[in-house]
């Protein structure tokens, strides 16, 4: 077992579940957070869709976001990247530029 993980309660709707986590308080309260309101626009008691469709959907609807979020960050790295190398190449033309310089007669 990782030593840095540890063992929790938490509520999620009306359930308590037990869980190992290597989350601060705050990390776990915020996902605890997130799930219950995603749980909120899902759960309904009413609906024609029994439960397990209800959070299969619930589940695709995070992943959806989960995806999204690792497409914006592939697109955030590889301008990082192509910012990193004009930089360089600003950086290479402006040393030429100056070695080159002559001095005043």
């Amino acid at each position: 077992m990782d030593s840095s993980l540890r063992t929790t309660r938490v509520m999620v709707g009306s359930s308590r579940f037990q869980i190992q986590t290597d989350l601060t308080d705050r990390e776990l309260s915020e996902v605890v957070q997130f799930v219950d309101e995603k749980l909120a626009q899902y759960e309904n008691p009413s609906s024609r869709v029994d439960l397990r469709s209800q959070m299969i959907l619930m589940a695709l609807d995070i992943s959806s976001e989960l995806f999204e979020l690792r497409r914006r960050l592939a697109r955030a790295d590889y301008y990082q990247k192509e910012s990193q190398r004009t930089a360089q190449i600003l950086i290479d033309l402006i040393e030429s530029s100056v070695g080159e310089e002559k001095p005043p007669l």
